[in-house]
């Protein structure tokens, strides 16, 4: 039931990824990374998906009529907007931990904090 709703809800980092409003109240924002990870996936195979088709409704010897209208302009587009909201969601989940670990500097993957030399 969990999955069917994470896949009900790619492109939810517009609404389901909270940045901290200050850096003294960082506690009601949102420091998993699931959510942006979900819609980039989705973002990649909906662009590979639309890139994909076009190429295989070209070599095919019965073309889909109006491939790029009715399908692979839509799914471009759907794509395109979830990879917005994971850039959008990820920008937002790296300030939540940013503020949580009270030192205002940006964590590198590993978890581990770095300055600037």
């Amino acid at each position: 039931m969990r999955w069917i709703a994470l896949a009900a809800c790619a492109g939810c980092s517009f609404f389901a990824v909270h940045g901290p409003e200050t850096t003294t109240k960082p506690a009601d924002c949102t420091d998993s990374d699931l959510v942006p990870s979900l819609d980039s996936v989705a973002g990649v195979l909906l662009v590979a998906g639309a890139v994909g088709g076009e190429i295989a409704d070209r070599l095919a010897s019965h073309p889909v009529s109006h491939y790029e209208l009715v399908i692979g302009l839509p799914a471009l587009a759907a794509g395109i907007t979830y990879l917005i909201s994971a850039s959008r969601g990820t920008g937002a989940v790296e300030r939540c931990r940013s503020a949580k670990d009270n030192s205002g500097v940006p964590r590198d993957c590993d978890g581990c904090t770095w300055t600037v030399p």
